[in-house]
C-alpha cells in the first residue's frame, strides 16, 4: 500500500527538540535560467525543510529551521546569497505556530 501511494506517514516533529528554534518562511526571486539550478541546490541545504517552485516574482518559497538569528543571517547571506541567479530573498519569521497537523 505504502509503494502505491495509497498509504502514507505523516509524521511532525517539533524543530526545537531537534534543535532549530527559529523557522521562518522565505520567498525567493530567482532568474528563470537558474531556477532549476536554485531548487535543486535548496532540496540539499540542512536548513530547508520543505522548498517548492511557484509563479509570481517570487518563483522559490522555502520553510528553514536555524539554530538562531545569526544563524538565519549566515544562512540568507552565504547560502543563499552566493546562489547563482538569486535576484532578491523576502524573509518572515515564525513567531509563533497555533496549528500543526498533529496533536498536542
Amino acid at each position: 500500500m505504502r509503494s502505491s501511494g495509497a498509504l502514507y506517514f505523516d509524521v511532525e516533529v517539533d524543530a526545537a527538540l531537534l534543535g532549530y528554534p527559529l523557522t521562518a518562511t522565505l520567498w525567493l526571486t530567482v532568474a528563470p535560467s537558474a531556477l532549476e539550478s536554485a531548487g535543486r541546490a535548496l532540496a540539499g541545504h540542512p536548513q530547508v525543510a520543505f522548498a517548492a517552485a511557484t509563479t509570481g516574482p517570487a518563483n522559490l518559497v522555502a520553510n528553514v529551521g536555524c539554530r538562531d538569528d545569526a544563524a538565519l543571517y549566515a544562512y540568507l547571506a552565504d547560502d543563499l546569497g552566493g546562489l547563482p541567479g538569486v535576484r532578491q530573498v523576502e524573509t518572515a519569521p515564525m513567531i509563533r505556530t497555533l496549528k500543526r497537523f498533529g496533536t498536542v
